[in-house]
């Protein structure tokens, strides 16, 4: 929970506004490797935090399919913030594209070490 507040920390934080055109080869900035690391970090934690909780047996066994949802509403929740709510920052499909191959990495690796 932690992580998510600090993605969410990060992602909705203004900044500095260049208007222009999203192309193809946005999805090959440096920066999306950023959001792909960030967002797998989040669901590989979701996962190993779920699947080591002791109480609800249901969310042991369902941990991955609960942590991959939990980034995708995360990933596409933040970049809808930045594109409507938060000054000097526009939410980008390209993010979200980096967000969800984070994700997927996150849920593969987790899937692993279950």
């Amino acid at each position: 929970m932690l992580w998510a507040l600090f993605i969410i920390l990060i992602t909705l934080w203004p900044g500095t506004y260049f208007p222009r055109m999203p192309h193809f080869l946005d999805l090959f900035q440096p920066d999306k490797l950023i959001h792909l690391g960030v967002f797998g970090v989040y669901v590989f934690l979701q996962i190993r935090g779920l699947v080591s909780q002791p109480v609800y047996p249901s969310l042991r066994k369902n941990a991955v399919g609960i942590a991959f949802l939990s980034g995708f509403f995360l990933a596409g929740g933040t970049e809808l913030l930045q594109g409507c709510c938060i000054p000097m920052r526009t939410g980008s499909v390209y993010d979200f594209i980096a967000n969800m191959a984070g994700c997927t990495t996150g849920w593969l690796i987790g899937r692993r070490q279950r």
